[in-house]
């Protein structure tokens, strides 16, 4: 059984991309994707701090169902993805995906045969992506792909200096998303990498 992470863009006419576009300073999580013949269908989770917007504000394509006061889990009922098409057709299972920026991190478990398959299905369909990691599930730390992203430019730009080299809204506007998000997400990965660390 292999674990791997693959980048890939957005594709165009992405349904992704169009709410990653209208849910702005949310956190978009893809928690699940299924193909039914030309369609995708799937589960989002999203966070943020205005619920009502969100709801308000989804495509006619998309159901959507408040959790709590910052969390809302849409469906969307149809669309095409190129990219989930090839994945779900080599016999992979989407364990998850992140919206990050203009590129989507998709997490996959799959076999040996699976994984010839992906790639070369990926290759048929002419999608341009870049390997991120390929392992035994369990071997990587839990941090997410954003997490490690974020924390890694953080430290690069010396957020995490003394005194600070850059503050939390400089490194917020950076990534083009609210302070508050910003930092949630580094608490989130600290404690990650602190959990680990002290379980040695």
């Amino acid at each position: 059984m292999l674990e791997v992470q693959i980048k890939t863009s957005l594709p165009e006419s992405c349904a992704l991309g169009a709410l990653n576009e209208i849910l702005k300073n949310s956190i978009l999580k893809i928690e699940g994707l299924t193909r039914i013949d030309n369609n995708v269908k799937g589960l989002l989770n999203v966070k943020t701090k205005k619920v009502e917007d969100v709801l308000t504000n989804l495509p006619s394509y998309c159901e959507g169902v408040v959790l709590s006061s910052q969390e809302v889990k849409v469906l969307i009922k149809e669309h095409t993805c190129l990219v989930a098409y090839p994945i779900l057709e080599s016999g992979c299972l989407i364990t998850n995906a992140e919206l990050v920026g203009k590129n989507i991190v998709w997490s996959i478990i799959c076999d040996d045969e699976s994984f010839l398959s992906l790639m070369k299905m990926l290759d048929e369909a002419e999608v341009d992506f870049e390997m991120i990691y390929k392992g035994k599930p369990g071997e990587k730390s839990e941090i997410t792909y954003r997490e490690e992203e974020i924390l890694k430019i953080a430290l690069e730009k010396g957020y995490f200096d003394f005194p600070k080299k850059i503050k939390l809204e400089e490194l917020a506007n950076h990534f083009g998303i609210a302070p508050s998000t910003l930092s949630e997400i580094l608490r989130r990965g600290q404690k990650k990498i602190l959990e680990k660390y002290f379980s040695r």
